[in-house]
């Protein structure tokens, strides 16, 4: 039994009407068939054709972006510019990092207080997706930040990742902090107050940063290399 399709008569005439013209084409002039082809059938090529062209793009970008993170940091509460490199840049070229195959990274335009944490929402997120990539080396911030993270367990113990040292170079500077649900103070960060080379681009004027080390970091030897570096003076 044959079903009825009532778009059947208007799909045949279509197809019909499209066979009458491809046939009148078949032996027209090259301007006849040009013309055509741009009433009917350029505005669809062109978007195909860039449709190709992006997606092109996409993979190319994809296959030739740096393959790991050697370095990222977030800075929170920032009180110079945030769009300033140099001190990125600085650390790049003593680290003789090729960012042709590695990217490098600091955030210094993310923000919270305890106070506005709902506004903060969208830096909370971005930098918990990014910890979550095992991407981020470390976080620079003030005591309300350190122990917002602190209590979600992102920080090392930095007695198991510092070498004796720094330990003993910043004995006087380690930041206490409660840990996840526990109740006892846990050393999680180090006061980075007179960093010579934070001061120099203003990162915390007037304020009492604290760095800690993100606990599933990929760069941790990295990171220390950033605290050394910070310490540095422009001789060096």
């Amino acid at each position: 039994m044959e079903v009825y399709n009532k778009n059947r008569d208007n799909n045949q005439s279509m197809h019909d009407e499209i066979r009458e013209q491809n046939a009148k084409l078949k032996n027209a002039p090259f301007k006849e068939k040009l013309d055509y082809f741009k009433e009917y059938y350029l505005k669809t090529t062109i978007v195909i054709a860039l449709i190709a062209i992006f997606a092109a793009y996409v993979a190319y970008s994809m296959l030739t972006a740096p393959d790991d993170t050697a370095f990222k940091a977030f800075f929170f509460n920032n009180t110079g510019n945030p769009f300033d490199t140099e001190l990125l840049d600085s650390f790049v070229e003593y680290m003789d990092i090729d960012t042709k195959k590695h990217t490098a990274y600091i955030d210094a335009g993310v923000s919270y207080s305890s106070d506005s944490a709902e506004n903060d929402y969208i830096s909370l997120e971005k930098v918990t997706a990014v910890i979550s990539t095992n991407e981020l080396d470390i976080i620079v911030g003030d005591t309300g930040v350190i122990d917002y993270y602190a209590k979600g367990e992102y920080f090392h113990d930095i007695t198991s990742v510092l070498p004796d040292d720094l330990l003993e170079q910043f004995k006087d500077k380690i930041y206490y902090a409660k840990v996840g649900e526990a109740e006892e103070l846990v050393p999680i960060g180090i006061y980075v107050t007179d960093s010579p080379k934070l001061n120099k681009y203003h990162y915390y004027d007037g304020k009492q940063p604290i760095m800690g080390f993100i606990i599933n970091s990929n760069s941790i030897d990295n990171a220390i290399a950033f605290l050394r570096y910070i310490y540095m003076d422009e001789i060096e």
